[in-house]
């Protein structure tokens, strides 16, 4: 199997899933089902400036993200979700801004080990 990835770090993944195609097939297919639809629901908080929203959001996305190992994301959810409430709110958008970024990069190395594996 290869994966030619720039965001994700599959190890985790594959030590879950100890090699197995079709558990590493099904943990790919449901983070391309469930991350876009969580995107735009970021998005749409965004919008109408729901900072509780964007908290719990990216508190539930927290454990994929660290599944995928994506880890240039760790650090920014974490501040998100410690300073949700004080943080200016151009702030916040930045933060969640690179999230989003980072994710639909994460969604294309998904989409481009399913095309190349399976």
């Amino acid at each position: 199997m290869h994966w030619n990835t720039k965001i994700i770090n599959p190890q985790d993944l594959i030590n879950i899933a100890r090699g197995d195609h079709k558990i590493i097939y099904k943990y790919l297919i449901q983070f391309q089902e469930l991350i876009p639809q969580r995107i735009d629901s970021l998005k749409e908080n965004l919008k109408v400036e729901d900072r509780k929203g964007i908290r719990q959001l990216l508190h539930q996305m927290s454990p994929q993200i660290q599944f995928f190992g994506i880890m240039d994301l760790v650090k920014p959810i974490r501040q998100l979700e410690l300073d949700y409430e004080t943080m200016p709110i151009e702030e916040l958008n930045t933060l969640v801004e690179t999230v989003i970024i980072k994710l639909n990069l994460a969604i294309n190395d998904v989409n481009s080990v399913i095309k190349e594996n399976f």
